[in-house]
């Protein structure tokens, strides 16, 4: 009975947790003493049982890409738990992320996606890692781990390619190899890198799987300067940039014969010359041409070998081969490279210090005028008469140096100049064709219609136009005829007439008015009409009364301090008048030659071959060009050719050649005045600095377009007060300059002697 009552008791007490009672029970019964009564009944609740913790369940693994990724779900038993549960990854090898790197179930759910990402920097070789998701919901806790699997994947490689040497304004085609490595798929490709004057073209097919070179166009525009320049081709394969380069070198002279010099030859002579090469990026055999050589000149060019540093030229001349000059050009090549470079070659004259016959044309003469007397100044030193036929301006041409290209330019820029003239005869030189203005053309200057109209008579006036005649054997040109004399008519209406000192002035200010005053005095000389004559003598009687007394110069009011610049174009239209008949005082003469001597600012010894804006300003910042004026106006003033200050004077001049490339004008204000000086000058110096000069303004002249034929005000000082007149007009006037006026220091073959 003991017993029994003991086990019942044993069970309530074990389920309710008592075990310390067991031994207590099993003691009493081994008791001798019978057991106290029961204890009274009490009421124990039903058990409950144990919770599991959370688990997470298998997760398949997970095969990736390089750069690839997968989601994957993290699935959780909760086991009655509620609350949010945390996940987190440990083992995640190098080349993985995953996303988010930490993972939160919220309450109510069991389940979460994650992103597993592999690196590009991965797929080298294949790999397997273990990855441990550990979830966490409170103080439980609950792992599993699943792997992931990279496979090794197959990049192509690119080759290497040798330095492509590429010239401005040429092309090459490159052929990249490329290393598919096992790689099947297409390369979607990239090019980088290089400048603004590159371009690059892949070759349609170069993508495509079964190629295994790539195909670039490279090409340079005729801006690219030198130096090198580094090309990238990248394809992205399995997220990682595969890049190939190549290495460009941009070299304008890869190679060059030097050749600019001039050549003197002597009829009926032979002469062996030798040319140095220039070898900057190219050592190999070279095939060297020389073209445009003066007619009756022959030349033999010896082979050139790899590593040759000269060129042996045989020039030979035949016995009748007639005076002139060309600009030779020597073209050489090697491999798919090729430079070019002139040399300046002149057949001299059997008698070198006269003028071939032909340039003055005394039937000519009798045409315009009725005694051929009256046209005297026309055969003087410096001045118009070569321009009266074409045979005459040929001649000149051949001795002194233009080519078909120049006189295209000529012929072009007549044309854009005639398209500007206005209804009334007038130009203006912000380009208007209205007094209202246009708005189809470019602002800027002021219109000033006689400086405008002024400077574009003179290059029509250059070419041998008049109002009442064109060059003997140029009919052609007659289409201009009427152009000039609305020209002349327009400033002959402009002229004033009164009884003090602005009697004869012409509006616009004082380079306008000694501009007309050209004009009108070419006019008059080209045709012999005594009209123009009283035109021309009231502007010159205006610009000498205007003079400063004192000084000797002018600028911008009569009487006032002069300064070089209005001086010098007043100095021309003095010249010109002198030129045409028109007489001077000496007195005016000699206060001008004052007045530029004091603006020489030449080092001890030279003081006048170096001038400057006005007396005492040393450092002008227009010192080039008002050298260049000051020495042009002491040759007028009579400077003989051997003066010292001249000669250092032109050698300065010549330190400062136009450019042989580039598309800027200018200073084409100093580019007049300096072809003049140089031209009178001739010699070596000359042809050197024409040829420059000549093929400068042909390259930067506008070719196409509503402006064609003239010239950009881009760069060029002064540019925005002349506008687009001013810089065609002197521009032209320098293309014109050698058959423009004659020379100042040489005979004429026809008998007369010039003064």
């Amino acid at each position: 009975m003991l017993r029994q009552y003991c086990d019942i008791w044993h069970k309530k007490i074990f389920n309710c947790g008592g075990r310390v009672l067991i031994a207590l029970c099993v003691a009493m019964v081994g008791c001798s003493k019978p057991p106290p009564p029961p204890p009274p009944v009490v009421s124990i609740p039903e058990p409950v049982e144990l919770l599991k913790g959370i688990e997470v369940t298998e997760i398949a693994d997970v095969a990736l890409l390089p750069n690839a990724t997968r989601e994957f779900t993290v699935q959780v038993v909760r086991n009655g738990h509620e609350g949010s549960v945390t996940i987190s990854f440990d083992g995640l090898p190098d080349g993985f992320k995953v996303n988010p790197e930490q993972l939160e179930i919220k309450k109510g759910s069991s389940a979460g996606r994650a992103v597993l990402q592999a690196l590009p920097s991965l797929g080298d070789k294949g790999m397997k890692a273990s990855v441990t998701v550990n979830a966490k919901l409170k103080e439980m806790t609950a792992l599993r781990a699943f792997h992931v699997v990279v496979d090794k994947v197959a990049r192509p490689e690119f080759g290497s390619v040798q330095t492509v040497l590429l010239q401005p304004d040429s092309s090459r085609t490159i052929s990249l190899p490329i290393k598919r490595n096992g790689f099947a798929g297409k390369l979607p490709l990239v090019i980088t890198g290089g400048s603004p004057s590159l371009a690059t073209k892949l070759k349609p097919s170069a993508e495509e799987k079964n190629h295994d070179d790539i195909t670039i166009v490279v090409s340079a525009d005729t801006a690219a300067t030198d130096g090198p320049v580094n090309l990238e081709v990248a394809t992205t394969v399995y997220g990682r940039k595969v890049i190939g380069r190549i290495p460009v070198e941009i070299s304008r002279y890869p190679f060059r014969v030097e050749s600019f010099r001039v050549v003197d030859l002597k009829q009926k002579a032979t002469e062996v010359i030798q040319l140095p090469l220039q070898r900057q990026k190219y050592k190999g055999p070279l095939e060297v041409e020389i073209k445009n050589l003066p007619d009756g000149v022959d030349a033999v060019v010896s082979p050139v070998v790899a590593d040759d540093q000269e060129v042996s030229v045989t020039l030979s001349v035949s016995p009748t081969a007639r005076p002139q000059v060309r600009s030779s050009l020597i073209v050489a090549s090697g491999g798919d490279l090729q430079t070019s470079n002139f040399m300046v070659v002149r057949v001299l004259a059997e008698d070198e210090e006269k003028l071939p016959a032909g340039i003055i044309n005394v039937s000519a003469i009798k045409k315009i005028f009725i005694d051929p007397s009256d046209a005297a100044p026309l055969r003087r030193k410096g001045s118009i008469g070569g321009r009266l036929t074409l045979a005459s301006k040929q001649a000149l041409i051949d001795f002194y140096g233009a080519t078909p290209e120049s006189l295209e330019s000529i012929r072009e820029g007549l044309g854009w100049l005639a398209s500007c003239q206005r209804s009334d005869g007038s130009w203006a030189l912000d380009g208007s064709l209205e007094e209202a203005g246009d708005s189809e053309v470019e602002k800027g200057p002021s219109p000033n219609p006689i400086g405008a109209t002024a400077l574009a008579l003179l290059p029509f006036l250059s070419e041998g136009i008049a109002h009442s005649r064109v060059p003997q054997g140029q009919e052609e040109l007659e289409q201009y005829q009427q152009v000039v004399e609305r020209g002349l008519i327009f400033l002959a209406l402009s002229q004033q007439r009164s009884n003090d000192i602005n009697d004869g002035r012409l509006d616009g200010g004082t380079y306008a008015h000694a501009l007309a005053t050209i004009a009108l005095c070419e006019a008059y000389g080209l045709s012999g009409d005594d009209r123009l004559r009283g035109h021309a003598q009231l502007a010159l009687k205006y610009l000498l009364n205007a003079q400063h007394q004192a000084g000797g110069g002018w600028r911008y009011s009569p009487n006032q301090p002069g300064d070089l610049s209005a001086t010098g174009w007043v100095f021309l239209a003095i010249r010109s008048a002198q030129l045409t008949g028109i007489s001077v005082l000496p007195d005016s003469l000699q206060r001008a030659r004052r007045f530029v001597d004091s603006c020489g600012v030449g080092p001890e010894g030279l003081l006048l071959s170096r001038y400057c804006y006005q007396p005492g300003a040393a450092e002008s910042a227009e010192k080039l060009s008002m050298t260049a004026a000051g020495l042009l106006t002491q040759q007028y003033l009579g400077w003989k050719k051997d003066e010292q200050d001249l000669v250092a004077g032109s050698k300065y001049l010549m330190e400062n050649q136009p450019p042989e490339q580039g598309a800027s004008l200018g200073d084409m204000y100093f580019y007049y005045y300096a072809t003049q000086v140089l031209h009178h000058l001739e010699g070596n110096n000359f042809d050197l600095w024409n040829h420059r000069m000549r093929e400068h303004l042909v390259r930067t002249q506008e070719k196409s377009g509503d402006y064609k034929g003239s010239w950009r005000i881009d760069g060029v000082p002064h540019g925005n007060t002349g506008g687009r007149i001013y810089v065609t007009s002197l521009a032209m006037l320098t293309l014109q300059v050698p058959y423009r006026h004659l020379p100042m220091y040489r005979l004429f073959k026809i008998g007369l002697s010039a003064d």
